[in-house]
């Protein structure tokens, strides 16, 4: 991932290449086996932190997972969330001073010395039925410091699909969308203040179309949306500051 002279010079300090995580999917491959550090990784806990519920995840909700690296020394990290076999569960969007590589991966963009370094990123779940997603990382800390880190994540059981503790009997259609109509209904569970924004695959909000109180009960929408390029976008919706989001694909 990262290469110091003195602890401070790095091969790749603007982001590790992907497959770097030390997964069995990408081969247990890490900064260290890469030849970019000198020091083998060793086992860490504590470094990447969720605040996906106890219970589990929610199919298609959208949570925030931290990366953070004490000590001292230039710093910079790899995650990625993937079944053993190396296929990609959920999807990534990128926070301040990160990035998404190959659609799989989320690194650095520059190196941090602060100490701890934190990163701060979105990880939206999978779909209902995927089971435990496995978190994997691999952490530069100076040349001959490496760690790796694997955290595992439930899936929620839930009394039905597209269930949750504001909203159930989510549908967002039609998806793949065509065109620029996009239809929205669900069951609001309780009144509250209600946002639904159009996000794209970087976490930025695009388009702001519901922002206001609602009463509970059955709502069904019908958005107009900006046009866009193809793609990947997440619908969000927010109420009482809980977030709900689903993928959608644009093929325009």
């Amino acid at each position: 991932m990262l290469l110091m002279a003195s602890d401070l010079l790095q091969s790749n300090p603007t982001g590790a290449p992907a497959g770097r995580t030390g997964s069995p999917g990408d081969g247990g491959a890490t900064c260290f086996t890469s030849g970019c550090h000198s020091g083998a990784p060793t086992d860490a806990t504590g470094i990447i932190t969720t605040n996906v519920p106890t219970e589990g995840y929610t199919p298609g909700s959208t949570y925030t997972v931290t990366v953070t690296l004490s000590g001292n020394g230039r710093k910079g990290f790899q995650v990625s969330p993937q079944k053993a076999d190396g296929t990609l569960m959920g999807s990534l969007s990128a926070g301040s001073g990160s990035m998404v590589i190959s659609s799989k991966y989320i690194t650095h963009t520059s190196a941090k010395q602060t100490n701890p370094a934190v990163w701060t990123f979105s990880w939206t779940a999978p779909a209902a039925g995927s089971g435990a997603v496995d978190f994997y990382g691999a952490f530069a800390q100076t040349t001959s410091i490496t760690k790796k880190e694997k955290i595992t994540i439930n899936e929620k059981t839930a009394t039905g699909i597209n269930e949750n503790g504001f909203v159930s009997s989510l549908e967002v259609y039609p998806n793949p969308v065509v065109g620029r109509n996009l239809n929205m209904g669900f069951d609001l569970k309780k009144s509250g203040q209600v946002k639904i924004a159009l996000i794209d695959i970087t976490g930025r909000e695009i388009n702001r179309m519901v922002d206001g109180f609602e009463s509970a009960g059955n709502k069904q929408y019908e958005f107009e949306l900006p046009e866009m390029n193809r793609g990947i976008y997440f619908v969000q919706i927010q109420v009482n500051g809980e977030r709900l989001s689903r993928k959608i694909l644009v093929n325009n």
